[in-house]
């Protein structure tokens, strides 16, 4: 048993678009199609089924040449490898001020006292005067 299966491609897959048993009119068929320009490429398929072996051979009898050139930009597509965008490059941090938190209030302490010094020496030196 013999069929012709015209597969059409649309959305990016092979679908089967109807199912002759003559292989003429199946191309025929396809060549409409194709001068019609709805889809992108058309092919029909024989599809052999052998009843002793129950077993099914297919083979493409026609293909547009639109399909070569999908079949060949797709390989070629497949073959490249893909592009790995590089990572982000790390947040910077603030640049710190030099001194710790700790290092910080014993320099404000020590302001204040030396504040609170020159206050007294100041009031010593003006009641002597």
């Amino acid at each position: 048993m013999i069929l012709y299966e015209i597969h059409i491609f649309r959305d990016g897959k092979w679908k089967i678009d109807s199912v002759f048993d003559d292989k003429e009119l199946a191309i025929y068929e396809a060549q409409r199609m194709e001068r019609g320009g709805r889809f992108p490429a058309v092919r029909v398929i024989q599809e052999t089924y052998d009843e002793e072996t129950q077993r099914t051979s297919i083979r493409t009898v026609y293909r547009t040449s639109k399909v070569q050139a999908s079949n060949i930009e797709a390989s070629r597509r497949r073959a490249q490898p893909l592009a790995v965008a590089a990572p982000p490059p790390p947040p910077r941090r603030p640049k710190k001020s030099g001194l710790s938190p700790a290092a910080l209030l014993v320099t404000l302490i020590l302001i204040v006292l030396g504040g609170i010094g020159a206050l007294y020496l100041l009031q010593d030196l003006s009641s002597r005067f």
